[in-house]
């Protein structure tokens, strides 16, 4: 996470005047198969020959309400073919009811298409990401589960590119009902502006920095994560922020819990309006539980809310990888933040501070109270 300079100093020194704890570091830095015809089919490809696996036909749309505490997320059975690798062909390609599993590569293609749609599908991957996209207008991910198998037992992934979904250069783009699984990031989108990312259940995101993360939008103005669970234990896990808003104009971030976080300088939810001319964004209706470094920053950021969030549980001290940067704090914004509110939110045994730079907040609304908190997400595929 990059140092913030001169700010930073004189923020903690505030911080430390006022009694507070003023972070020393709560921003991030963002950073800057064969071919397969649709309906062909080679399921008996091995994992990693290149060969193109099966790009589906016959399978039913899975797509069901996983509410906030998740529930069958199809309306009928699906079988799935075992497959290799994929890569799409054809503008407004089907790929459907596949297992793949794959230990080099992405498992799923799609480059310089649009209309594609990926659904009830079930991969594994290894040293590279599940699901790799650019230049794939209006893209569909739907009703899928992805495992990375390169996690070590415990700890960091041995480089930031094994995200369970990865994707650039895309606008139109929804990723709704999925399971994302030790991933360097779950989801890490990239100018994708008006990226919509719904029902998303998230276990156990591996890193190494800058990566960490649940969802990350990075330059995708006007996007949008709801109805969304992410849990870390902090015995495994290696996160950075839960959730990270970067560089990103008018995001919305909506029905959610992040549970654990064991990053000395990461938060629950973030947004970072560095560069110019960025601003706006809303928090909504999330829970975050047992944070280390925070629970919901801007930092800087410009005309963000905080809307009926509540932090409970946070956890001061040293998780395995060194003592919160901020001590512990609950909602931050930095020193050269503006408008920032926290309206009707709750919280409940902090063990540090509660809010700081309260001067770059027009309304803190904040009681203490005991609180049950949202429901984790439990998703139910079509082939379970």
């Amino acid at each position: 996470m990059p140092q913030r300079g001169l700010a930073l100093l004189l923020g903690t020194a505030v911080a430390m005047l006022l009694g507070g704890c003023g972070p020393s570091t709560l921003g991030h830095h963002g950073d800057d198969g064969p071919v397969v015809p649709d309906g062909s089919a080679s399921p008996d490809a091995p994992d990693d020959s290149g060969a193109g696996g099966d790009a589906g036909s016959g399978g039913e749309d899975a797509g069901g309400d996983a509410g906030s505490g998740g529930e069958d997320a199809g309306d009928a059975a699906c079988q799935l073919t075992t497959s290799g690798a994929v890569t799409a062909s054809a503008n407004g390609q089907l790929i459907e009811n596949l297992r793949i599993e794959v230990s080099q590569g992405p498992a799923i293609t799609v480059d310089g298409l649009s209309d594609v749609t990926v659904r009830n599908c079930e991969l594994r991957h290894g040293s590279g990401p599940g699901i790799s996209f650019s230049n794939a207008t209006n893209l569909h991910i739907e009703n899928v589960s992805i495992l990375h198998t390169g996690a070590p037992a415990a700890g960091q992934n041995p480089d930031d590119g094994r995200n369970n979904i990865e994707g650039y250069g895309s606008s139109g783009v929804v990723i709704d009902h999925v399971r994302l699984e030790q991933g360097s990031s779950g989801a890490y989108l990239v100018e994708c502006p008006g990226a919509q990312v719904r029902f998303v259940e998230g276990h156990d995101f591996r890193g190494p920095f800058p990566r960490g993360q649940v969802v990350q939008f990075d330059k995708c103005d006007d996007a949008l994560l709801e109805d969304f669970s992410s849990e870390n234990p902090a015995a495994t896990s290696w996160t950075e922020d839960n959730v990270s808003v970067y560089q990103s104009s008018n995001v919305t971030v909506r029905r959610g819990l992040v549970d654990g976080n064991n990053s000395p300088s990461g938060v629950g939810i973030m947004f970072e309006e560095s560069g110019s001319g960025h601003t706006g964004g809303l928090a909504e209706d999330v829970d975050a539980l047992r944070q280390g470094n925070g629970c919901f920053s801007a930092y800087p950021g410009y005309d963000v809310t905080f809307r009926r969030t509540r932090a409970r549980d946070n956890i001061c001290t040293d998780q395995g990888r060194g003592t919160p940067s901020s001590g512990g704090l609950a909602w931050a914004g930095s020193p050269e933040s503006s408008g920032l509110r926290i309206e009707d939110s709750r919280y409940h045994n902090l063990c540090q501070g509660l809010v700081w730079d309260q001067s770059v907040f027009t309304a803190q609304e904040l009681t203490d109270e005991d609180f049950t908190p949202r429901a984790a997400l439990r998703l139910t595929f079509c082939w379970q």
